[in-house]
């Protein structure tokens, strides 16, 4: 008797634990390239909306540094203002969930929108970024500032 023969259960199951293992390990690269896949995606998605809201702010500077927010939020072009202020957020957003260090490029773009942001006519957002950079905002810029009415 060889010595294949006599050891044919032990050598089957070696390879069955060697085969697991190496199903685990695809399965968590998988796992691993799908994160990665996503992230990447979300980064390019962020990117672009800031740079569609970069487009938006040179074809519209009287939204991008208004003289009065107040009389933009009020006024005929109230509509076109609040969806402005609403892309700048939504860029905000997709930014702040993907990459660190863009909170103060935000904090200046909303600067000049300070009195429309702390009126209460700004949506609420729920990701945790934007709630807390929305709180560092308002602690910052809406004691100084006169909210629209």
């Amino acid at each position: 008797m060889s010595w294949l023969s006599r050891h044919a259960s032990a050598i089957e199951a070696c390879a069955a634990s060697v085969t697991a293992l190496v199903a685990v390990a695809a399965l968590i690269g998988i796992k691993y390239q799908l994160e990665a896949t996503d992230m990447s995606q979300r980064s390019q998605s962020a990117r672009d909306a800031y740079r569609s809201h970069l487009a938006l702010a040179s074809a519209h500077p009287e939204f991008a540094m208004p003289t009065d927010a107040c009389e933009l939020s009020s006024g005929t072009k109230a509509g076109s203002y609040a969806a402005f202020v609403d892309h700048l957020l939504y860029s905000a957003e997709q930014m702040l969930a993907v990459e660190e260090g863009w909170k103060t490029t935000f904090a200046d773009a909303l600067e000049p929108h300070a009195a429309y942001m702390c009126s209460k006519t700004v949506p609420n957002w729920s990701t945790p970024e934007m709630v807390l950079f929305l709180a560092e905002f308002e602690g910052a810029y809406c004691a100084q500032s006169i909210a629209c009415d």
